[in-house]
């Protein structure tokens, strides 16, 4: 039988991901992501950089790294098969160093629950798989 999380169930985390993680709600995020994740995390982001692994990596470690600098604007979000995709708006960084990035960001189940995700980002050409892929975005932040 497979582990997929339900259409239903990708599209509610979807509908709440953003506002979970701009009023800073890191609890009810972790949450919600944990009802989309039945098993095990992959994640390269963004693509090109070296890959992650784990639940902590996708969630907590990325929401401690960036929720206090990075507001998000969920624009479309696709449910297709055992894929899921969104594009979001991301406004990062603290006045007066502010910037904003759209992303692609996808997630692909397979039988087993193991979820790849994949972000996508405006990155240089020059960020390898062992740069900071953030840097770019951050210099005003340091």
């Amino acid at each position: 039988m497979s582990r997929v999380p339900s259409r239903a169930a990708r599209l509610a985390h979807a509908a709440q991901h953003a506002e979970l993680w701009n009023t800073g709600k890191k609890d009810e995020w972790v949450a919600s992501w944990r009802t989309i994740v039945p098993a095990g995390v992959r994640m390269y982001d963004p693509v090109g950089t070296e890959e992650k692994h784990g639940f902590d990596a996708a969630t907590s470690d990325a929401y401690d790294m960036f929720q206090s600098i990075l507001k998000i604007r969920m624009i479309t979000v696709q449910v297709n098969g055992n894929e899921m995709a969104w594009v979001c708006e991301n406004t990062f960084g603290t006045e007066p160093n502010v910037g904003t990035a759209y992303s692609i960001e996808t997630f692909a189940w397979d039988d087993n629950g193991d979820l790849l995700i994949k972000t996508y980002y405006p990155m240089p050409e020059t960020v390898g798989s062992d740069a900071d892929p953030y840097a770019h975005l951050l210099e005003g932040e340091k």
